[in-house]
Parts: C-alpha cells; structure tokens; sequence
C-alpha cells in the first residue's frame, strides 16, 4: 500500500522532495515564521521563533516535529499547532491529502491553468477566484483577461487602448462601460507621445 502511494506521488513532488509545503507567518501577535512540509510519509512542522536580539534565546535554532501519516492522526500537540499558527482547515487539509486526496489542480502549470480559465464562462471564473490566493492572481491576471476582451469585446486594439491597459490593468477595463471607455481613450490619446506599450497574451 506503501510502495503505491510513493508511485501515485513521484510525479507531483517538487524539486525538494515534498509533495506539499507551506510557510507563513503566525497570526498577531506572533511574528514567528511557521512551514509544513508534507513528503510521501511524514509531515514535518517547523517553527522560527522571531524574538528581540537583545533577548538570551535570540540565537535559538528552529523547532522541528516529525510524524508519520499514522503518527500525525493521533499527535494532538502538532495538530493544534498547525490550527492555532496555519488554521484549522490546513489540519483538514492534511488529513484529506494523507488519505490519498492529491489536489491536482493547483499542481498544473500556470499556463495550463490559464488555458482552462480561458475556455470558462465570466461566472465561473469569478467563482474559481474565490478558491486561493494563487487562484485569485490567476483570476486577475492581464494573461487572462486580454485574451477575454479579444473573445467578448470589438474594441480595436490601439496604442491608446494598450496604453491604458498599463495603468489599469486588462480586467478594469474589460467590465469599463462604452462611454467611460470612450473617455479614457480620449485622454489617453491627448497625452504627449510616448514609447509603445508592448503586453504579451497568452498563448494557446
């Protein structure tokens, strides 16, 4: 059972061996960095105290716990250090990913991903943005929606129009009504001369 959970992961461990890590800084007033790092058998949960240097243990190494997958269901000291530090939904997290949950999806490369989003109604992309952080970069991102104003919109592309998408972002003004648009436009193209804008879509 062992040997084909190792065989099941070998193709989403990262470079550094882990089949899941993070690393954040605890909750205020704790300035602490905290990680877990997930392998296909243990869970690891590391802790840097960040304290005044002027304090005696200023110079203490990071805590480290270990557990195996079986191990971690009954240690109540490292879950409850994860819920307090990450939340309780990353313990929930584990525990579904210990029970052979990979969540494949955020282990597409980004321009995969992008690819997908592109293909998805206005709707559901909102919704999916709603999912993470990553998501919601992906979400926003002028990968995406230049690529959706060429599909939705007839707008010509000018140097106006790229030269305000800098400043606003494709996003902005992909949901712009006519006459705002029109106005913006209009300043843009009063505006002194400058070096044109280049912006790079996303490629099929």
């Amino acid at each position: 059972m062992a040997d084909a959970w190792e065989k099941k992961c070998i193709p989403w461990l990262s470079e550094d061996g882990s089949l899941y890590q993070r690393t954040e800084t605890a909750p205020p007033p704790s300035k602490d960095f905290v990680q877990v790092f997930v392998t296909t058998n243990q869970i690891i949960f590391r802790m840097w105290k960040i304290v005044p240097p002027t304090r005696a243990d200023a110079n203490q190494l990071p805590s480290e716990n270990r557990a195996t997958y079986m191990e971690f269901e009954e240690d109540a000291k490292m879950r409850g250090d994860i819920g307090r530090t990450l939340g309780e939904r990353e313990v929930k997290y584990l525990d579904t990913l210990m029970h052979g949950h990979i969540d494949y999806l955020n282990r597409l490369s980004k321009k995969v991903l992008l690819n997908m989003m592109y293909m998805l109604d206005l709707v559901t992309i909102s919704k999916l943005s709603q999912v993470n952080k990553y998501f919601r970069e992906l979400c926003s991102s002028d990968a995406l929606w230049s690529k959706l104003y060429m599909q939705y919109t007839t707008q010509p592309i000018t140097h106006e129009l790229l030269m305000l998408t800098d400043k606003k972002g494709w996003k902005e003004v992909f949901f712009m009504n006519k006459v705002q648009l029109q106005m913006l436009l209009r300043r843009e193209t009063e505006r002194p001369s400058s070096k044109d804008k280049s912006t790079v879509f996303l490629t099929s």
